[in-house]
């Protein structure tokens, strides 16, 4: 069975309506933000200043990627990731002017204006090329962003779903706040247990915040001590990913474009064409994200940076405290 946290508290369940949610009739144009030529020019000033200096990325913060205008509009940006719609894409980087090396500093010193990268496996790589991930899921961190060559992207609203199981059969939604097994896929630290125990719902400080993946979730129960889901846990996760189909929203992504999914309020799938750098993915922790409790994520060091949350802790990492 699904297992059950042991809490202080009585865990504090949303028993009505998020009103964060969103369904694709309700989207415009507004996710969309072109980058101008002021910003752009932001960008290559930026991008000079580094080259001059010889500053390394992990090196870089957002003082030493200075971006005036752009910069203003990356905080605004952010804050829509963390109050609005939970998704964003910028749109308009010129991606065939540069060689790896620079469209790896741009999209850096760019994300240091939403906030700092995370680990996203146990050698502490935070820079990764990834395959596109076709599952509709959450990611590991706060926030997603990906520099892609192109192909197409998907993106549900975790509070629609929320808002139409809550509607459907209610006990589901309690269901939903027990813990549960996610494979870790041999990245834990020496000792650790080889799964996270979480949550899929934490409803906390006026925040909806959800996590779901069904393939870490079935795969852990390989694991000894596993007690194999429960019918309901079953039709939980159908129910999820029948209404993850009902409520998609589809859109293309063109070569350059980065896009921004905030874990917590969105499911996000993703696919695209092979190209011989990219796509580039980073996982960030925004500077301004919402508190979490100790119970639905977990803090992670790294190299070149502070500690942020949700990424993957590198096996060489000296704790600072021993």
């Amino acid at each position: 069975m699904a297992e059950v946290a042991v809490e202080s508290a009585p865990v504090d369940v949303l028993r009505e309506p998020c009103r964060a949610a969103w369904k694709p009739a309700d989207l415009g144009a507004e996710w969309q933000f072109g980058l101008s030529p002021v910003h752009l020019g932001e960008v290559e000033s930026a991008l000079r200043a580094v080259r001059k200096y010889g500053i390394s990325l992990l090196n870089l913060t957002r003082d030493r990627f200075p971006l005036p205008s752009l910069g203003f509009e990356l905080q605004r940006i952010a804050r829509e990731l963390e109050f609005g719609r939970g998704f964003a894409v910028l749109k308009g980087l010129p991606v065939c002017r540069y060689d790896v090396a620079e469209i790896n500093t741009i999209f850096w010193g760019m994300a240091q204006h939403l906030g700092v990268p995370v680990s996203q496996d146990a050698f502490g790589r935070k820079l990764a090329r990834v395959r596109c991930e076709q599952e509709l899921r959450t990611g590991g961190s706060d926030v997603v962003a990906l520099l892609g060559s192109g192909g197409w992207s998907t993106v549900v609203s975790s509070a629609a779903l929320y808002n139409e199981i809550l509607r459907r059969d209610p006990a589901l939604v309690e269901r939903m706040y027990r813990r549960f097994r996610f494979d870790r896929w041999g990245e834990q630290l020496p000792g650790e247990p080889p799964y996270r125990s979480v949550p899929l719902a934490c409803w906390y400080e006026g925040k909806l915040s959800f996590r779901y993946a069904r393939r870490d979730i079935e795969s852990a129960q390989r694991f000894p001590g596993a007690h194999g889901l429960e019918p309901a846990d079953v039709a939980l996760f159908d129910l999820i990913d029948e209404l993850a189909e009902e409520f998609r929203f589809e859109f293309d992504a063109e070569p350059g474009d980065i896009q921004l999914f905030n874990n917590y309020s969105v499911l996000h799938a993703h696919s695209g064409t092979a190209a011989a750098e990219l796509p580039r993915r980073l996982w960030l922790t925004l500077n301004d994200g919402r508190r979490l409790p100790t119970e639905f994520t977990w803090g992670t060091g790294g190299y070149g940076a502070p500690r942020g949350r949700g990424g993957v802790e590198p096996r060489d990492i000296v704790d600072p405290g021993n």
